[in-house]
């Protein structure tokens, strides 16, 4: 049997996500995380402060439902807490779409 590797902390991260932005979260933070982009800013500005987890399962057993209880009620409020301070920083300074003067077609004439 073969086994796969599977990241803990991203399934949690995301759901983590999903809950406080479907939550307790202002109609402006949603509207500054609808993009994949500043989505994926979050739960990178997540994942880089906690310390990496991964987990050995077989192939057959692969679920992210065995990701739900490897962290403590305590761990999933520090996760939480992240989450507000990336979104903080994420409204702080939203993502601005490139200017036509850095599009690389016009750099050379």
């Amino acid at each position: 049997m073969a086994n796969s590797l599977i990241n803990i902390a991203l399934p949690v991260v995301n759901e983590i996500i999903d809950d406080v932005l479907a939550g307790g979260t202002s109609a402006s933070y949603r509207d500054t995380l609808t993009s994949d982009d500043s989505r994926n800013r979050l739960a990178k500005f997540v994942l880089s402060r906690l310390p990496a987890r991964y987990m050995t399962v077989n192939d057959s057993e692969c679920s992210l439902e065995l990701t739900k209880n490897c962290y403590s009620a305590e761990q999933h409020q520090h996760i939480r807490k992240l989450v507000h301070q990336g979104i903080q920083k994420l409204v702080a300074r939203p993502i601005a779409p490139p200017s036509e003067t850095l599009i690389p077609s016009t750099w050379f004439g």
